[in-house]
């Protein structure tokens, strides 16, 4: 098959939440590049069909989470205008392929970052940190010799992500931000996020190089999902979940049968 006809094949199922996939083909493989064109390929499917890209995630940048996924190396995907929630949402749990959360730490760009080398040299484009909940479709198809190449194909399993209400920032200061994520007010876990220390400039800067890659560049006002040093947790119908950090709004949503 080819990039395009994969492409919309992934598309159909995700946007119908169809259960069998091209992935169930023990012989579909894809290298890691082949992955990333068949992910931007359905990007420009999407914004043909009137989505924008509201920004874009980082992905898989602990060792935690890199075993739990498979991978070896962060890896990143997009974040859609259609598919972000703020805070106290109720979500339909048979919207999603095996729903699960992550609590994590995102940025915005204050202007638009013409390249990584920029970017680097104006770090204040970034604004103060704020919560996020990224949620996905947490269910691979493939063989897992291949799962890195599906889990990029798929946008990195995401499926949307809730929002603070209010985005005030986390402000700077010596102390290392916690992020703590609790389902029905039980502490699922804690960390401290290490990479936010200095505003997840290094991150954002590999991103940002990723999409010069592609003849791309972050534009003003995109969010960027930082990552999490926090595993993914599934979630079911009745689960209360929220995302916690000192100085910030908490952030929760519900999910619904």
């Amino acid at each position: 098959m080819k990039i395009h006809e994969i492409a919309v094949c992934l598309l159909d199922e995700y946007d119908n939440n169809r259960s069998e996939s091209i992935w169930n083909d023990p012989n579909f493989k894809l290298s890691l590049t082949e992955a990333y064109d068949v992910q931007f390929e359905i990007a420009n499917i999407r914004q043909l069909r009137g989505e924008r890209i509201a920004g874009y995630k980082i992905g898989c940048i602990s060792k935690t989470m890199q075993t739990q996924l498979g991978v070896e190396h962060p890896v990143f995907g997009h974040v859609w205008d259609t598919e972000i929630h703020r805070s106290g949402v109720g979500l339909d749990l048979g919207s999603f392929d095996c729903l699960a959360i992550e609590g994590e730490f995102a940025v915005r760009l204050r202007d638009d970052a013409p390249s990584s080398t920029w970017l680097r040299n104006n770090r204040e484009v970034l604004t103060e940190p704020n919560l996020v909940i990224e949620l996905h479709n947490y269910k691979f198809k493939g063989n897992k010799s291949n799962i890195a190449a599906e889990l990029i194909s798929k946008n990195t399993i995401h499926a949307g992500v809730v929002i603070a209400g209010d985005e005030i920032g986390l402000k700077r200061s010596k102390n290392k931000p916690r992020l703590s994520v609790y389902r029905n007010s039980i502490c699922l876990g804690e960390s401290i996020a290490e990479h936010i220390q200095e505003g997840a400039l290094s991150i954002v800067a590999a991103l940002s190089e990723h999409l010069e890659s592609r003849g791309l560049n972050l534009k003003k006002n995109q969010l960027i999902l930082t990552g999490s040093p926090l595993p993914l947790w599934e979630v079911e119908a009745g689960d209360e979940i929220s995302v916690l950090s000192d100085g910030l709004p908490n952030v929760t949503c519900t999910i619904n049968k």
